[in-house]
């Protein structure tokens, strides 16, 4: 059986192999993300401008950001109606478009007023009516909910809410900012946002007032707030106003515009439709996808007599030509001259064709993403992504993102899907919708939706929401009868992504800290959680020789309390104790020996292991890691190092000085 026919979670997990290399697919997307990261098309920006972003998207919001947030921002009539309105009731919220700085002003707002004491907590859009009115709020702490979708409740149950969300808020004394395009607060609690003035923006950022004022009138609607930010910091960077200007992103939309408002052909409208989704493979490899569009559309098809004298047209020379809005990459790969021209595309080819152009598109996507060939289901994704930018999300959600992770055959689809919900997750429209629509598929009863969620997880969207990550993964281990192999998989997936993205994965090793800690349950009862702990411990990154903990401890040495902890647990069951005793040599042997700041990590790991043990189990383990160690055949020198270790933490009177170096 190919894995995901008709298959249950625990029909997957004998399907181990394969799965680890579905995993290894969706993985090299997030490499992609991760050095592309804050340069997708679609990403909003804050009036202060382009900047490296955070990853994470709950919890709490950190100073490096806050004081981003502060720089050249220029506060204008909608931010000090914001302010009056929050200064006044402790909450607000900005309703406006995507993209016009909203999160950037909501940042100011808290800043103002419990800034000194940089308590600013983001909090993740999964949040309901309901949750919000229950959770609790603290003292002089800031509250963040960004692009946060209107709750579909009755409006007496939305008003009983409501109020008991603003009494809380306001008893702790705290503040609550919302974003979004609606809400279900009362039209008393609301601000319609507008965006600054150009000319205010740019001033801000210390642009001459002539200059200012010239450029300003070169600002249209069709700017996006980075638009002008960026303009006003190349400006304020000495760069000539004409350069500026024609470096603006509206001159790609100008060049797309103008290509479809020429007459073309449906080749050429179904060639560009392919370069939307597929702009970045070799050009055989379009050729190929655009040969099996064509035909699905109906173009193309060879007469039955060919004749030696018929024209046959240099393609691959005109694709490019002067006024082509393509190039061809030295290492011919086929790319648009400017990358917002992706977006530019998509955008026109949306609002200006209908069902002749997108059903055969549609048909083709649905081939492209089953197709074994990962840089093909990552383009496809990417456009996927594109797509839902500039058409609604519930379209693209159901014509293509659930029908591909419920996908019958060999789970190529599933993967696609995910790939799709990492390059969702760069824009922060899109983004609550995601985690709405993953988490639905984590709810689901079918196989299929629940890996593919377990896939999307251990992505992007782990780093933007780690904790919810966690949990959902957490839920399809706990709440599965028999294992489940791809929710540990993607569990390792996930602590590793998180540490290589953002420097730790703490929530969720805290999480399965306080889980370990609070179970009482004894044998086979614990066995899910003791599983889905040795994945964590065990796990390396894709090709990786190093284990991640290693990593994750020289980028976070105060994780070895919560490491001890959840290796302890580990160690002192029985049947798991060899395969916690190789993560644990593996990790220790990883680090440099030589190495000063190493030998303090591994001496605070075993320090903080000892503390955690039980007493009694102390002299076992270092008996057991000596004899894995010495079975290991490890250099005399390490195995001098790790014996002086366990004697100094674990066991000073089983290791006397002469059992260093030898062998049974």
């Amino acid at each position: 059986m190919l894995i995901g026919e008709e298959a249950t979670p625990v029909d997957l997990t004998d399907q181990a192999e394969a799965a680890d290399e579905i995993f290894a697919q969706v993985s090299q997307v997030q490499t992609v993300i991760n050095h592309i990261h804050g340069d997708i098309g679609g990403a909003s920006f804050g009036i202060s401008g382009s900047r490296p972003k955070p990853r994470r998207t709950s919890g709490p919001v950190s100073q490096y950001e806050m004081e981003e947030a502060r720089t050249c921002y220029a506060r204008h009539a909608s931010y000090k109606d914001a302010a009056e309105h929050l200064e006044s009731g402790n909450m607000v919220a900005l309703i406006g478009k995507a993209g016009t700085g909203r999160r950037t002003a909501a940042l100011n707002l808290l800043h103002d007023l419990v800034g000194a004491r940089r308590n600013v907590v983001e909090l993740s859009p999964v949040h309901t009516l309901e949750r919000l009115a229950v959770r609790e709020y603290r003292k002089a702490h800031g509250y963040l909910l960004c692009d946060w979708p209107k709750d579909d409740v009755d409006g007496s149950v939305a008003d009983f809410h409501v109020r008991e969300i603003r009494r809380r808020v306001r008893d702790a004394g705290a503040y609550l900012v919302i974003t979004g395009t609606a809400t279900s607060l009362p039209e008393g609690d609301q601000v319609s946002w507008l965006p600054p003035p150009a000319y205010e923006v740019l001033r801000a950022h210390q642009v001459a007032p002539e200059v200012a004022d010239e450029a300003a009138t070169q600002i249209t609607t069709d700017h996006a707030m980075a638009d002008v930010v960026t303009l006003a910091r190349d400006l304020a960077s000495g760069i000539p106003l004409d350069k500026a200007l024609g470096r603006l992103e509206a001159a790609g939309r100008r060049d797309v515009v103008a290509w479809f408002d020429g007459p073309r052909t449906r080749g050429e409208l179904f060639e560009m439709a392919a370069m939307a989704f597929a702009a970045g493979l070799p050009e055989n490899g379009f050729e190929s996808l655009l040969a099996r569009l064509e035909s699905i559309a109906g173009i193309g098809a060879e007469p039955d007599v060919i004749s030696a004298d018929d024209p046959m047209p240099s393609r691959r020379l005109l694709r490019v030509a002067e006024g082509s809005l393509f190039s061809l990459s030295p290492q011919r790969r086929l790319e648009f001259k400017v990358a917002s021209h992706r977006t530019h595309v998509m955008r026109e080819l949306y609002q200006r064709h209908g069902m002749r152009l997108w059903d055969p598109v549609t048909e083709w996507l649905n081939e492209c993403a089953a197709l074994r060939d990962p840089s093909v289901q990552a383009e496809i994704a990417r456009g996927v992504a594109v797509l839902a930018s500039v058409a609604d999300y519930s379209y693209v959600e159901s014509t293509f993102l659930t029908p591909w992770a419920r996908g019958r055959g060999v789970m190529r689809s599933q993967a696609t899907a995910a790939m799709a919900i990492s390059w969702l997750c760069l824009d922060e429209t899109t983004r609550p919708e995601v985690l709405r629509t993953v988490t639905s598929w984590t709810m689901a009863s079918a196989a299929r939706p629940k890996f593919t969620a377990a896939l999307a997880w251990s992505g992007e969207l782990g780093i933007r929401f780690p904790s919810e990550a966690t949990r959902m993964l957490w839920l399809q281990v706990r709440n599965s009868e028999k294992p489940v192999r791809h929710a540990e998989i993607a569990l390792a997936h996930l602590f590793a992504t998180l540490t290589e993205a953002t420097g730790n994965a703490l929530p969720l090793l805290d999480l399965f800290a306080r889980k370990i800690s609070n179970d009482r349950r004894i044998g086979r009862a614990i066995d899910p959680l003791i599983r889905a702990i040795l994945s964590i411990l065990s796990a390396r990154a894709d090709g990786a020789a190093t284990p991640t903990v290693t990593f994750h401890l020289r980028n976070c040495p105060e994780s070895a309390a919560l490491l001890a902890r959840l290796w302890s647990a580990v160690l002192v069951k029985r049947p798991h104790r060899k395969e916690a005793l190789a993560a644990l040599y593996d990790a220790v042997c990883a680090f440099d020996e030589r190495d000063a700041g190493d030998r303090d990590r591994v001496r605070a790991l075993f320090a903080a292991l000892v503390e955690a043990l039980p007493a009694k189990e102390r002299p076992l383990l270092a008996h057991d890691l000596r004899r894995y160690a010495i079975s290991r055949n490890t250099d005399e020198n390490r195995l001098e190092l790790l014996l002086s270790l366990l004697r100094i933490f674990l066991s000073p009177d089983v290791l006397s000085l002469d059992t260093i170096g030898k062998r049974p």
